[in-house]
């Protein structure tokens, strides 16, 4: 009998846990309200995480390539800002959020969460690329286009901002 009353008494949470429970879940319930979660916001958080493991795991790869590299591998700098990007990216959803609210329009917040999974879905097949990991010929094929694209608009934006520095 005492082993039974035992048992009971150590599922009562301790004071240090119901107080991390508190906070956890009004924290959860600040983010299901404010990112009004659904299932593509939900898919979205899944790609953020997935897209920030396979970064991890092409800069590992990358350092275990190149062990005298001083850039590129492993970097605690890289993954903090990695991380406030994702955090910026969940607080444009945030305010798409409230602008479908305030607009009563509710397809903005769906447009702007799908960019962000397309966006992340280019970024874990480019981490997967640089981990070494084998992608389909077709989407290599974009993602080579989507790369050149890019580096054309900031050599573009570069040149610009050169030109209008240069002005009176």
């Amino acid at each position: 009998m005492n082993e039974l009353f035992n048992f009971f008494r150590e599922l009562i949470p301790t004071q240090i846990q119901i107080v991390c429970g508190s906070v956890v879940s009004f924290i959860g319930s600040g983010l299901f309200n404010a990112l009004g979660w659904n299932a593509l916001v939900e898919f979205l958080v899944i790609a953020m995480v997935i897209d920030y493991f396979t970064g991890v795991l092409a800069a590992f790869k990358y350092k275990k390539k190149h062990p005298n590299a001083k850039s590129g591998g492993l970097n605690s700098k890289r993954g903090l800002l990695g991380i406030l990007r994702k955090v910026c990216i969940l607080s444009v959803v945030v305010f798409a959020h409230y602008l479908d609210y305030a607009t009563g329009i509710s397809a903005i917040h769906s447009v702007v969460v799908w960019f962000y999974i397309g966006n992340e879905g280019i970024s874990i097949a480019e981490n997967l690329d640089r981990a070494g990991v084998p992608i389909p010929e077709i989407l290599r094929g974009k993602l080579d286009q989507l790369a050149h694209e890019k580096i054309e608009r900031s050599d573009s934006n570069v040149s610009e901002s050169k030109h209008q520095g240069n002005q009176p």
